[in-house]
């Protein structure tokens, strides 16, 4: 309905590449992806794109400074987190984060919100309602710095109650784990 995987898309904390994968199955020529991750992660990714062979090699570029972004005949733009500000105000118009800012300190997840508002863009955010940190910190969906928004979609999310693991029965609820449960939102920044 709103035709979002267009333009330039930027994903948060993509694990094993799922969502650029996704995209890049879609063929569209005109979509740049940028994708921000640790670098542990972000070799990972690279790896999983390149056996997957939804890309050349000649289209992905590691950005390194702000020039980097703008050549124009890259298509993935693969970007460590430390290099977060590279992305302030570079008219991207989606940006998608599914359980990773759960992960993330508060800090963090403040400075993503702060490049999301810089460029007017959708965000699709999909990630615990609460979640306890190992270092103690704690998470809250309903307190990210969500500012001034359109609300299209804020709501406990019907797609992500579950997760998997290797061992039987495989797929477990979070509420039997007694966790929070996921929750998703599409808003639009303006």
């Amino acid at each position: 309905k709103y035709n979002l995987l267009k333009n330039k898309i930027c994903i948060i904390g993509d694990g094993k590449a799922n969502f650029i994968s996704g995209v890049l199955s879609l063929r569209n020529k005109k979509i740049k992806i940028f994708s921000i991750n640790l670098s542990e992660v972000l070799i990972h990714d690279y790896l999983i794109i390149k056996n997957s062979k939804l890309i050349n090699d000649e289209e992905i570029m590691v950005v390194k400074n702000e020039k980097d972004i703008n050549i124009s005949n890259k298509k993935l733009f693969f970007i460590n987190a430390f290099n977060w500000k590279l992305l302030i105000n570079k008219n991207i118009n989606l940006f998608v984060n599914i359980a990773s800012m759960q992960e993330m300190k508060e800090k963090h997840i403040k400075n993503y919100f702060d490049i999301i508002k810089t460029n007017k863009a959708y965000f699709y955010c999909c990630n615990r309602e609460y979640k306890k940190l190992i270092g103690g910190e704690e998470t809250n969906f309903n307190k990210y710095p969500w500012g001034d928004y359109n609300k299209i979609i804020f709501e406990d999310c019907p797609w992500n109650q579950k997760y998997y693991e290797l061992r039987f029965p495989f797929i477990f609820s979070y509420i039997r784990k007694n966790e929070a449960k996921a929750k998703h939102a599409l808003v639009k920044y303006n």
